[in-house]
């Protein structure tokens, strides 16, 4: 009874982490393309119905203009988990604001915000 007690604690232990890794591995993808201006490799990362909801121009004119007001993405630490997804709290160059991000079973950004800090 205790080996399969244990078996499960490494089970659930080891599918947080690869959420974690997921996620931060999908963070940092998307601070490397933002400040880069690379709004296609941050389109190529959305699952296909959020392509169809935020369009590559979308995505575009949103990192033009955040970077603007903004400026480069740097630090980045986690707030919480909620309905939304996860919160992030991230640092620009001129502010700081919080990223929510939900990434699909296979690692596709299914939701992504920035709200004000």
């Amino acid at each position: 009874m205790k080996k399969i007690t244990y078996l499960l604690l490494l089970f659930v232990c080891c599918s947080f982490l690869q959420t974690e890794d997921s996620y931060q591995s999908a963070i940092t993808e998307i601070a490397d393309a933002y400040n880069q201006k690379d709004a296609d490799k941050i389109f190529n990362l959305f699952s296909s119905e959020l392509q169809s909801s935020f369009t590559i121009d979308k995505v575009k004119d949103f990192v033009k203009d955040n970077q603007e007001s903004n400026g480069l993405m740097g630090e980045f630490s986690f707030l919480m988990d909620d309905e939304t997804g996860k919160r992030y709290l991230l640092e620009f160059e001129n502010s700081t604001m919080i990223l929510v991000l939900e990434l699909s079973t296979d690692n596709k950004i299914i939701r992504l915000s920035l709200e004000e800090y």
